[in-house]
Formats: structure tokens, C-alpha cells, sequence
């Protein structure tokens, strides 16, 4: 008696077996990827920070281009004046607007500074003004302004750090940043006084802040902290264990 295959079950051969053939196909290329991408990275071939996998605690990451789109030319958000910390050498270069009354810049400034303080040689620091101003112009925090012009009278004496890290100590208490206060501040990181009057007289701090802020703007800030680190643009307050992963990327 002969026997006859349904066509029906050799047409389900078939397709099973092109399926497995095709995911054993994905699998080797995945396979191959991987190790090439692996191997250029240690090889410094590649542009490691993009391995990062920001989830929803970023607004964005992303490489900062100039008008031309030519990604080759990343934007320097540097300043030649602003202050900073760190080896002019250091591999991870890394500057930061940030609004002394945003509670989000305070959670990142211990993270930051600890970070910078611990790897001299390896990371670089700059801060630059950045009060922010909501839909109908107004400041978003109030005080930001002030504590800006007052943290950079404190730089014209070396003691911006000081003046930073007092400034974000003192955030969450209301009126801290009224006139009085932050001159109280600023005696007590060291700041001399009369030289410190003179700085807020001279209206030059007000200057100053309005042009990290303007630079801020054309390079896309809309809030704080914003970074830009070896040429990509972080919006949002970066954790630690990200800033280790950085670390390690960045040869």
C-alpha cells in the first residue's frame, strides 16, 4: 500500500525549518557584533560613551553638533573664564549648568564634586550658570539669580567651591538666598567682604551670569543640571554608578 505525505505538513517543514535557520543566522550575527564591538572598544576605536543605555531618568543623551549637522565638530560648551577643577589633561571632560535653588542640581552636586575630588587626574570640572527662567520669564526658583551673582563674587577670590557647596547646603531653607544671607554665606567660606560689596556693586557678577546663561541657551539647555561631557549633552541629574560607568569607558 502506498503511502502519501500531506503536503500540508511539508509545507510546515519547510517554514519551521527556514524560521530556525534564519534565527540561528541572527543569533551568529549577534554573536559577531558583539565581539567586534567589544574588541574596538578596548582598542579605543569607537566612541565608548555611546555603549551608555540611558533609561527614562535622562531626558537625553546625545552627541552635540554644530550648525553644519557635521558630527565631527561636537560643540564646546568650555569656557575660558568659568570656574573649574580637575587636570587640564583629564580624560572625562565634563562642564555643568546648574541653578544653585534647583533641587535637582543640589542632588547631583555631592555626586559630582565627590567625583571630580576623588579622580583628579581623570576627570575635569566646570560649572556654569544657569537660572532657570519658566514659560512666562520669570525665574523658575526664586533666589537662583542672586545666588549665582553671589557664587561668582566668591570665585573672584578663589573661594567659588566653598561658595558652591554652601550654597547648595543651605537650599532648602526659605529666604537663604535673600541679600543678607548670602553675603553671611560668602564671610564664611573665607570671602572678604568690602572686596565682595565691590564685586556686587560693579554689576560685572550680573554680566557674567547672563552669558553662562545665553550659552547655555544656544547650546540647547532648557533646564538643570545639564551636562556636556567630551562633547555629548546629558540633561538630568546623572547617579553615581553611571558616572563610574563613564569612568570606565573613557581611556
Amino acid at each position: 500500500m502506498l503511502s502519501h505525505k500531506r503536503p500540508g505538513m511539508t509545507r510546515k517543514r519547510i517554514v519551521l525549518a527556514l524560521a530556525l535557520g534564519c534565527l540561528a543566522l541572527f543569533a551568529a550575527f549577534i554573536i559577531v557584533v558583539s565581539w567586534s564591538y567589544t574588541k574596538l572598544i578596548k582598542e579605543g576605536a569607537v566612541d565608548t560613551l555611546d555603549s551608555l543605555n540611558f533609561n527614562n531618568q535622562f531626558s537625553t543623551f546625545k552627541k552635540v553638533v554644530d550648525q553644519t549637522g557635521n558630527g565631527a565638530n561636537a560643540v564646546n560648551a568650555e569656557s575660558k573664564t568659568a570656574p573649574s577643577i580637575g587636570g587640564d589633561k583629564a580624560a572625562v571632560r565634563v562642564v555643568e549648568f546648574v541653578d544653585f535653588a534647583c533641587p535637582f542640581s543640589k542632588e547631583e552636586n555631592s555626586i559630582i564634586r565627590e567625583l571630580a575630588v576623588s579622580n583628579p587626574d581623570r576627570v575635569w570640572l566646570q560649572v556654569r550658570n544657569f537660572p532657570t527662567v519658566g514659560d512666562d520669564g520669570a525665574l523658575l526658583h526664586p533666589g537662583a539669580q542672586a545666588a549665582a551673582v553671589a557664587a561668582y563674587c566668591a570665585n573672584e577670590q578663589g573661594k567659588f567651591w566653598a561658595m558652591n557647596d554652601a550654597l547648595f547646603a543651605n537650599q532648602n531653607n526659605a529666604g537663604t538666598f535673600g541679600a543678607d544671607d548670602l553675603r553671611r554665606y560668602a564671610l564664611g567660606v573665607g570671602v572678604d567682604g568690602k572686596k565682595y560689596d565691590a564685586c556686587l556693586k560693579s554689576g560685572k557678577a550680573e554680566v557674567a551670569v547672563a552669558a553662562d546663561h545665553k550659552a547655555g541657551l544656544a547650546l540647547g539647555v532648557i533646564g538643570t543640571p545639564t551636562f556636556f561631557v567630551n562633547g555629548y549633552k546629558i540633561d538630568g541629574a546623572i547617579p553615581a554608578d553611571i558616572w563610574q560607568k563613564i569612568l570606565k569607558l573613557v581611556k
